[in-house]
């Protein structure tokens, strides 16, 4: 029994040994690779060796080898990944330098200080990082005053365009309360047409009423007129006769 796991302790030992050789192994591949300019392939050297043996050197390099490629933004994603596994306040000094300059290919200038600003705190002596942290903030100063021009810019071509869409606005408008206007008085002018309409009816209606009232008065005094002439001519017969008897 004893033997039995002395034997899985060595084939431990031994396996161990080798993963760690072999990370040596491709680390020191991306060494050359990168020295010799090829850092594409020492990229890949470096993750094979971070495969086997993840640590702050692995990270560190492969984050190297993505900025002398350009690819900023994952160099900057792998600095972060190796200050998690750094321990050193130098081995963190670094990191956070080469985060700074990654950030700075970034024109992000605020978190490049940050970055430099950290640095600086576990090396204060690093002359490089002092001048980039100077350089990161002119490069601040600069874009902000850039932003602010731009902005302004913007406003100065917005306020003829303010002023040309509200000179449209009041047209429209006005042009809304003319068109109102005409219809107001179209209306007004239909209601007094109406209304003069309405007028002379009731005036001819008064000229017919008045004269079928005269025609009936003169009916009447037709009539009256023709009965008081029979009741004269029925009285002259009767005062004859009295006479002869």
């Amino acid at each position: 029994m004893k033997f039995k796991f002395l034997l899985i302790a060595f084939l431990y030992l031994c396996c161990a040994r080798l993963i760690a050789q072999d990370s040596k192994f491709f680390s020191t591949k991306g060494d050359r690779l990168y020295k010799d300019s090829n850092y594409t392939d020492a990229e890949e050297s470096y993750r094979k060796a971070n495969d086997l043996k993840p640590e702050f050197k692995n990270k560190y390099n492969i984050a190297n080898s993505l900025y002398q490629q350009g690819r900023t933004k994952e160099a900057g994603d792998y600095y972060e990944k190796s200050l998690q596994e750094a321990e050193s306040d130098k081995a963190k000094s670094k990191a956070f330098y080469n985060l700074g300059n990654a950030y700075f290919e970034q024109k992000n200038y605020e978190k490049s200080i940050q970055a430099y600003q950290e640095s600086l705190k576990r090396n204060p002596k690093d002359q490089e990082a002092k001048q980039n942290l100077v350089l990161a903030k002119r490069q601040q100063q600069i874009q902000q005053q850039q932003q602010e021009q731009k902005q302004q810019q913007k406003d100065q071509n917005k306020e003829p365009q303010d002023q040309e869409n509200q000179k449209q606005e009041n047209q429209q408008q006005k042009n809304q309360e003319d068109k109102e206007k005409k219809e107001n008085e179209a209306q007004k002018q239909d209601q007094n047409k109406e209304e003069q309409k309405e007028k002379s009816e009731e005036t001819k209606s008064d000229k017919l009423r008045k004269e079928e009232a005269e025609q009936l008065m003169r009916m009447v005094d037709d009539q009256d007129r023709k009965i008081r002439e029979r009741i004269q001519k029925n009285q002259s017969r009767k005062a004859k006769k009295a006479k002869d008897w």
